[in-house]
């Protein structure tokens, strides 16, 4: 377990002896095994916590600086978001609560967040992560003696004690050896932090104004040799005994936790106990550690510009392109105006082009002719909008309802912002769903009705035939695209992590706490680590129609459904967007409320997602917890990738090479929309374990907003409060109603 010499530091060289480090993979050494983390190797044999790597030169992430950038806003978003509701849920709640104890204080400024600068930060490849023996607290099997060691090096220094001969009770008839095992409890914090047991306990002194440990010796006879007693099966019913006089210590096995009484200093004991109390646990319980994470799609160093949207101060930049995007009306330039911007920004070959088509155009009196060349003019003003770097810039109004939208997007958080959700889907569009490829190359998108060489059969009758029957079963599911992405670039970083809870409050005796957020301990070069995992992995878009996605909103009567012209030039994503209402990054805003357009897309996406990758699963062979999903709301689209950093087995595409229609035909079978437990969650919003839900490493959404009646009609879900109990159609059905 441990690197030879690593418990051996001598007197000529006293220096920590280096940790040793762990191999693992490396999306479990930015998750599972991440500094802060308690775990046992193989066997089961010695408890450990992971650490930092130490070295002054630790293994940097390679990622781009649109990556870095990417990073560094979800970054700020999530430690501002998590400081609002952690403060603010227990502001609430009637109580005044030190900024402290809502995030590590590294991000405070007195009572506000202030994000790391990028010089304190670093981007890691985690590949190199230590770890040391944790807790030092031992128990004689025999005799209940307990023995604490203060650090590793105190430990390497006297752990021989543990395998001397005789017994060391001083109450102990038989003077046999003892049988040490290592104490696998350990108290926790929603402070984050951690304690190993010992019989003193943490309180605030006023004489000498610090916190003070008391209790290290025995009330009746000043010994400092205690047992413990740990034959309940409840660990809150162990306890600490004086080894020589038999008195029991502490009527309960209790500790206070050393930085919130810290904070708290003499209010510790006018505050509620429970504010400060610890609790007892075993460190392979997952109360013990929660790693904090986030992900994005990989914006090109092509898309720096639509990156560049979300940046702060580029609000107007960002009104625009959803203006543009969604197809909101704007006015071109006149001519005029058109040829000075292109001549001052050394555009003249593009306007002479311009000229010369419209010469053209005024010197031929064939109709057919004259509208070849508008239709070509017309062309080159399209290019001089869209292309990239934009020449002829078009301000497009945007409504007011999407403009106070906007003004709410801290409370949507990064993950679940419409408009970054937006500009991260058209950067999706941008290089793989649209991007061409050359001929004979495997192309990077590739349309399930239109299959390349690759996924096709190879007679050219059964690939017409399975083309066909793929776009009759894509209309019966109301998909508008379908097709698998060769690969889908994600980034996945560790930032953190919490203790007894993972959301940035919890409830302890009906008191609401703040969970404090932790960064992770220093690098070696004294810099705040953020653990990064850059995959593309193959993965399958989605995309449902429009048209039938209004048809079914219009069928669930929901109270503020847009209007929406399917044949004008607004687009449904506009629409979307002016009626998203935040539900909270952490889902504090997710209240029971009239039935909402934004939030019955977003179930329909989820829940539909949720089926895809149980589908997947059931194909493929995949595990269901290897499989991950990203939803895009405005632009009714979704995708289900492989989730994982090792070698690409290519499961995805040898899925549809293989059972291709099948596959599709299976989301529409009845058996598909059951639970496997009958009706248990049929009258409680259609969604449980046994049917949708899917581990929480896989849900990008906590298992929230979920709900099997959005596809097939059932009950409606839970967040519908007026139609508690009652049935709403399904997508599915509205789809195939032929009304």
């Amino acid at each position: 377990m441990a690197a030879k010499g690593y418990f051996n530091p001598t007197d000529e060289d006293p220096k920590q002896p280096t940790p040793p480090s762990m191999a693992r993979s490396r999306s479990q050494l930015a998750g599972s095994y991440a500094p802060g983390a308690f775990f046992t190797f193989e066997g089961g044999l010695g408890a450990c916590i992971s650490i930092p790597d130490q070295g002054q030169n630790p293994q940097k992430a390679q990622i781009s600086e649109e990556t870095q950038s990417q990073i560094i806003i979800r970054l700020q978003d999530i430690w501002q978001s998590w400081f609002s509701e952690a403060y603010g849920g227990v502001t609430r709640s009637g109580r005044t609560i030190d900024p402290r104890l809502c995030i590590d204080e590294v991000l405070l400024a007195g009572g506000t967040v202030k994000p790391l600068a990028f010089s304190q930060m670093e981007f890691v490849n985690p590949l190199r992560m230590g770890y040391e023996p944790a807790p030092l607290t031992f128990v004689c099997n025999n005799c209940g003696l307990f023995r604490k060691f203060d650090n590793v090096t105190d430990f390497g220094k006297t752990m021989g004690v543990l395998s001397q001969d005789n017994c060391k009770n001083p109450k102990s008839k038989e003077k046999r050896k003892c049988q040490w095992r290592q104490l696998d409890v350990i108290f926790v914090h929603w402070s984050g932090e951690w304690q190993p047991a010992q019989p003193g306990m943490y309180e605030w002194s006023d004489r000498t104004n610090e916190v003070r440990i008391n209790g290290e010796k025995c009330q009746m006879c000043e010994s400092t040799s205690f047992t413990l007693n740990t034959t309940s099966p409840r660990i809150g019913e162990w306890g600490f005994s004086c080894a020589s006089c038999g008195n029991t210590h502490r009527a309960n096995w209790l500790q206070n936790d050393r930085f919130t009484t810290s904070v708290l200093q003499q209010d510790s004991n006018t505050r509620p106990q429970i504010e400060r109390r610890m609790q007892a646990v075993s460190y392979r319980a997952t109360s013990a550690y929660y790693v904090q994470w986030d992900q994005f799609v990989v914006f090109s160093r092509e898309d720096e510009t639509l990156l560049s949207y979300l940046h702060e101060g580029r609000e107007d930049d960002l009104k625009g392109f959803i203006a543009k995007q969604y197809g909101y009306g704007g006015s071109l330039p006149g001519e005029e105006e058109m040829r000075d911007i292109l001549l001052q920004g050394g555009h003249a070959q593009e306007w002479q082009s311009y000229e010369g088509f419209k010469k053209l155009r005024d010197l031929t009196q064939d109709a057919g002719a004259k509208g070849f060349m508008d239709g070509e003019m017309q062309k080159l003003v399209k290019r001089w909008m869209t292309q990239e770097p934009v020449l002829i810039e078009v301000k497009s109004e945007l409504p007011a309802s999407i403009a106070t939208v906007m003004q709410r997007r801290n409370e949507f958080g990064g993950r679940y912002d419409p408009f970054v959700l937006s500009v991260e889907h058209e950067s999706l569009m941008r290089s793989r769903i649209l991007k061409t490829t050359a001929l004979g190359e495997r192309a990077r998108f590739v349309r399930f009705y239109q299959l390349d060489i690759d996924l096709a059969p190879k007679d050219a009758e059964k690939k017409a035939e399975q083309e066909a029957r793929t776009l009759k079963l894509m209309t019966t599911l109301g998909f508008e695209e379908l097709g698998l992405i060769r690969e889908f670039e994600l980034c996945r970083f560790t930032h953190g992590y919490t203790r007894v809870g993972d959301m940035p409050t919890l409830e302890k005796n009906n008191i609401t706490m703040p969970v404090r957020l932790r960064l992770f301990e220093q690098l070696g070069n004294h810099k705040w680590p953020i653990y990064v995992v850059n995959q593309d992995n193959e993965a399958i878009y989605v995309r449902l129609k429009p048209e039938l996605v209004y048809k079914w909103l219009m069928a669930l009567q929901v109270v503020d459904l847009p209007a929406w012209d399917p044949t004008g030039a607004v687009m449904l994503g506009g629409p979307i967007i002016e009626s998203a209402e935040p539900f909270g990054r952490y889902f504090a805003l997710l209240n029971k409320d009239a039935p909402k357009t934004y939030r019955y897309i977003y179930t329909l996406l989820h829940s539909y997602s949720h089926l895809f990758m149980k589908s997947v699963a059931e194909f493929s062979g995949l595990d269901l917890g290897s499989l991950g999903e990203y939803l895009f709301p405005a632009d009714l689209a979704f995708v289900v990738y492989r989730n994982g950093v090792t070698m690409d087995l290519g499961n995805l595409s040898s899925l549809w090479r293989n059972e291709n229609n099948r596959f599709l035909a299976h989301l529409l079978e009845p058996s598909s929309h059951r639970c496997n437990s009958g009706s248990l969650c049929d009258f409680h919003g259609g969604a449980c374990p046994d049917c949708l839900m899917v581990p929480e490493t896989s849900c990008v959404a906590g298992n929230q907003l979920l709900s099997r009646a959005v596809i097939c009609g059932g009950v409606a879900p839970r967040e519908d409060l007026p139609r508690a109990g009652k049935r709403i159609p399904g997508f599915i059905e509205v789809v195939n109603s032929g009304a």
